[in-house]
């Protein structure tokens, strides 16, 4: 296990390219509004969603990978899982809903004032968007901080997972591969109903979606297959990782060319099943194969650089988009181009080092600080004559 545990270091590398991607998609849409990139460029800019897809499965593979083992079986095991979760994805959470705090309650009081009748979508996100509940409600699903709509679905996945975990923890390679393949098949069942019944009766898009649509993007339980999907794909590299052969380059120059061609056409296929897993088993291939590969991708991605890069793609991810429409806001008052190639240099590197100075000196002592409070009140509660307080 020792020996297979460092080729997971790749996997780190590879989370940057997707929180990258989904950076990349909102600049896109949001800085150089009503400009359309060549075609191929196009989808592939348009499609940042999809790595949102990535991270799910990703989340899957890695918790299965360091948890289907020795399952978190027991209460105190489960709410010791719990408070890791809570250590390891709320303090940047929080720091997003104060960074977007600003536009949010502005666009309030502009509801407020000009739509009061329309207050009711954005208000519940006051008490669901703190909570981690805003993907349950599809007009609150984007409030605040749109991008914390998937960390509301990662802590669905976080509640169910000690449960899942201890069934999953024995199965066989056969079985995983029959769960895999039900998992996929349950991860399309929305949306191909969808497409079949159009509930909207209009065209959606990454941008553009009616309430049925973004019930099916933003819900937990319409995600849940993505996740599961991973678990079984942890499970299975556990199972190979000592006796599997190294994949071969142009097995993972196939998977990454479905992917890269899907990206790029993702305008000529349907919105909901892109959006909603239908590369989900690709995904699960790469980071099952990944992982065992020595080729030039692989080291790259396993390099100290990117593994650092990896390490803070979480800020990334989680802040980008208040700071995006800090910059936009700053911009605007400034009366400054902000699509120059200048304007957007400087927008990138400032992004970047503003979320790694984030992932250095909050998420990573924040998480500390609460692990080391959880360790002190269960060793406290372990000491003969120490009774939990009624």
């Amino acid at each position: 296990m020792a020996s297979s545990r460092r080729y997971l270091d790749v996997l780190t590398g590879l989370r940057f390219l997707a929180a990258a991607h989904i950076g990349a998609y909102h600049l896109y849409h949001m800085v150089f509004t009503g400009t359309e990139a060549p075609p191929g460029l196009h989808g592939l800019l348009d499609s940042g969603y999809v790595s949102v897809g990535f991270f799910f499965v990703l989340s899957g593979f890695i918790l299965g990978y360091h948890h289907l083992e020795r399952p978190p079986d027991t209460r105190e095991a489960r709410k010791a899982f719990w408070v890791a979760r809570f250590a390891r994805v709320y303090p940047l959470y929080a720091l997003g809903l104060v960074l977007a705090a600003p536009a949010f309650f502005k666009g309030l009081h502009a509801a407020w004032v000009e739509a009061p009748g329309e207050l009711w979508r954005l208000d519940g996100a006051l008490v669901l968007a703190p909570l981690l509940m805003q993907s349950w409600v599809p007009w609150t699903a984007l409030a605040w901080n749109g991008a914390g709509w998937s960390l509301a679905v990662e802590a669905v996945f976080y509640a169910v997972f000690p449960f899942i975990a201890v069934r999953l923890g024995q199965t066989s390679p056969r079985a995983l591969m029959l769960g895999a393949g039900v998992a996929y098949a349950l991860a399309l069942v929305l949306p191909v109903l969808y497409l079949l019944v159009d509930p909207d009766h209009s065209t959606a898009s990454s941008y553009h979606s009616g309430p049925w649509m973004r019930a099916l993007r933003f819900n937990p339980v319409a995600r849940l297959p993505e996740f599961i999907l991973g678990l079984f794909a942890g499970r299975y590299f556990l199972l190979r990782a000592d006796s599997a052969p190294r994949a071969r380059p142009v097995v993972l120059t196939v998977l990454g060319g479905i992917i890269l061609a899907a990206l790029m056409g993702s305008p000529e296929l349907p919105f909901p099943l892109m959006h909603n897993g239908l590369l989900a088993p690709v995904f699960a291939a790469l980071l099952v194969l990944l992982p065992r590969s020595q080729g030039l991708m692989a080291g790259v991605l396993a390099s100290r650089p990117f593994c650092f890069l990896g390490e803070a793609s979480y800020s990334l991810y989680i802040l980008h988009m208040p700071l995006l429409f800090t910059w936009k806001s700053v911009m605007k008052r400034l009366d400054v181009v902000h699509t120059s190639v200048g304007a957007v240099a400087v927008l990138t590197v400032g992004v970047m080092v503003l979320c790694v100075a984030a992932h250095q000196w909050v998420e990573k002592p924040a998480r500390r600080w609460i692990r080391a409070r959880w360790e002190e009140r269960a060793a406290r509660r372990s000491e003969p004559g120490i009774q939990p307080q009624a």
